[in-house]
């Protein structure tokens, strides 16, 4: 059942969060390019171009919406109008036709992108992944048509919905267009009561001011507060799960491997910023020694498990083994201590709850810049769970080719 005051508190989180950016930091730093990308998809999008490729490089601009380290659905869907167009112009104007039903319609456009990226594989023997589901697919329809349907990003969605519903549960194997459907009643419940929110309309004014898209529904202003209350929770849920000590006295003995504890990032080879580490391994995933072979996770819509937003924080990296088993990895660039144990159960447990269907196994790595002797004594007692790397970038110079 949904929770009305629990949407009422999931609001006031987002305009707390506004209050502290600035509305002016949130329209130009966080969330203002997701609605410039809707009047330019409806400026250039025209289904009769001759020129198909051109016209959808045109109108689906290059940005985190559609890419990332390991998602390119908008590279894959203009690939595919490249060597498939008859199929891919058909399966959009199926998408598009609002004459049938739209759950039937996302469906059937997710099993025609499958069809189209098995039929290519076998043509140049290379696997790809579609990265074409739900998440794209909604992402398409909001575009398209912004006052009507919600553009989804599944685990942020997730979590809205098991905040606002303790019982909110997809069951496994959903199609996507009954997934849709799920979603549905939540974002409706959202939009009801946001419409006439003074303080949400003049946000959504600002956001939209200069576009022709106005957002008259509130679809994406709805979509906006989903996904920024989301992380902004998980975040704060993250710092939780790590009891902050002040002053702790280090005890130095023969487990330390590094005798001067100040750590100079820049000598030693460590990233100036978290997510710096984290994009390294992104990008750099096939040559990264895990010390095994790990596959970085993706949901059924082709999202990688990269920042994955869980109802207890944020998963720097979910990946899985080649047992098919879950690899929950954090990150710290720098020196960690003892507490990121804690933190590392705490998503493992979520983990085993939440993802695990066919008894996969769930166990963490933590990849640290320095571990400090806490953190190395922690690891004793669940070393069957998790494990600890410490990492090192190195700078190579070459001669040119």
């Amino acid at each position: 059942m949904i929770n009305q005051e629990k949407i009422q508190e999931w609001v006031r989180t987002y305009l707390t969060h506004i209050q502290e950016v600035s509305v002016d930091v949130h329209v130009k730093d966080e969330e203002g390019y997701k609605f410039a990308s809707i009047d330019n998809f409806q400026k250039y999008f025209n289904i009769d171009e001759p020129d198909l490729v051109g016209m959808l490089e045109k109108s689906i601009i290059n940005n985190n919406l559609v890419v990332g380290a390991q998602y390119w659905p908008r590279k894959m869907l203009l690939i595919y109008a490249q060597e498939y167009p008859i199929e891919t112009k058909a399966a959009l104007v199926n998408l598009f036709d609002e004459s049938r039903d739209v759950y039937t319609r996302i469906s059937e456009t997710v099993e025609t992108f499958d069809n189209i990226n098995k039929d290519r594989i076998n043509k140049v023997a290379e696997h790809a992944n579609t990265y074409i589901g739900l998440r794209f697919i909604s992402l398409l329809l909001g575009f398209r048509f912004p006052n009507k349907y919600n553009a989804l990003k599944p685990s942020e969605w997730k979590f809205f919905t098991r905040f606002i519903d303790p019982d909110f549960q997809i069951p496994n194997h959903t199609s996507a267009g009954e997934q849709y459907r799920f979603y549905e009643p939540y974002i409706e419940a959202l939009r009801n009561y946001i419409k006439d929110r003074e303080e949400i309309q003049s946000i959504k004014k600002l956001i939209t001011k200069g576009l022709n898209f106005d957002d008259a529904e509130s679809h994406w202003m709805a979509q906006d507060i989903i996904y920024v209350t989301a992380r902004v929770l998980a975040e704060k849920r993250s710092d939780q799960n790590i009891e902050r000590t002040v002053n702790v006295p280090e005890e130095k003995d023969e487990i330390s491997s590094v005798e001067d504890p100040n750590i100079e990032e820049y000598d030693t080879g460590f990233m100036p910023l978290e997510k710096h580490l984290e994009e390294y391994i992104m990008k750099n995933w096939d040559i990264v020694d895990f010390g095994e072979k790990l596959s970085l996770y993706r949901e059924e819509d082709g999202t990688p498990g990269q920042q994955y937003i869980t109802d207890v924080g944020i998963i720097d990296i979910l990946a899985k083994d080649e047992k098919g088993d879950f690899v929950v990895i954090e990150l710290k660039r720098a020196e960690a201590k003892y507490h990121v144990v804690g933190q590392v159960l705490n998503y493992i447990s979520w983990v085993e709850e939440n993802l695990v269907t066919n008894g996969e196994k769930v166990r963490g790595m933590i990849v640290v810049g320095k571990a400090d002797n806490t953190l190395k004594y922690a690891l004793r007692q669940v070393a069957d769970k998790v494990m600890l790397k410490e990492y090192r970038i190195k700078l190579t110079l070459n001669e040119p080719k």
